[in-house]
């Protein structure tokens, strides 16, 4: 009687320990991945400083090292760039700047296709933007990615059908993906703006529109 009562305790005791380790999980990992990803980020950024001369590399004249000042570099630069942009001397300084970048061979294809994508993933326009569902990888299986507007014509001529650009982020980085070309009769549009759909695809289904309504029901 005694050993069952000893038995039943420990598993009493397994259970409750199993009970709070998940829940202390639920509120770990999300912190653990939000500041991974925020480091990877700053990472990144803290990288822009490498391409400086050592001489003018701020490490090598203060006192001491500072992380995360590339970081603090970059968001000061952007912010300068686009307080540039709202001056017309400005905006006809970026326009020669594009006309000259696009005249290089190599560099030409690179840079107008990341501003095309930065431009309709960040702009403010939701023109040829729409969030839609495909069947992908194969019948059967659907995912949500972002119609980019009608194929180049050439390409249609191969399929003899309309196409539709799509891009296919990828789950948990949505910076990464994959371009398809689909049959408009294939396009299903979803109500969802691109901020919704990010939030979806990034965290694997777990965030959904539904989750912002009931947060402000």
């Amino acid at each position: 009687m005694a050993d069952d009562t000893q038995k039943r305790m420990k598993i009493n005791l397994r259970e409750i320990l199993q009970r709070y380790f998940l829940a202390g999980l639920l509120v770990f990992l999300p912190v653990v991945i939000t500041l991974w990803f925020l480091g990877w980020v700053i990472g990144l950024m803290d990288g822009l400083l490498d391409v400086l001369p050592a001489r003018l590399h701020p490490n090598s004249y203060l006192p001491f090292a500072i992380p995360g000042l590339g970081a603090v570099f970059t968001i000061a630069l952007i912010l300068f760039l686009g307080v540039l942009t709202r001056g017309v001397a400005t905006r006809r300084f970026l326009a020669a700047w594009d006309k000259i970048f696009v005249q290089i061979p190599i560099f030409r294809g690179v840079y107008t296709a990341v501003q095309k994508l930065v431009q309709t993933f960040l702009g403010q326009s939701q023109t040829n933007r729409q969030v839609v569902m495909i069947e992908y990888p194969r019948k059967g299986i659907y995912t949500v990615g972002f119609a980019m507007g009608r194929a180049w014509h050439e390409l249609e001529k191969k399929n003899e059908a309309p196409l539709v650009n799509v891009f296919v982020p990828t789950t948990p980085n949505p910076t990464s993906g994959f371009y398809l070309l689909v049959p408009t009769n294939e396009v299903a549009p979803l109500n969802m703006s691109m901020e919704e759909a990010l939030k979806l695809i990034t965290s694997g289904g777990l965030i959904t529109p539904d989750d912002k309504n009931r947060n402000h029901g």
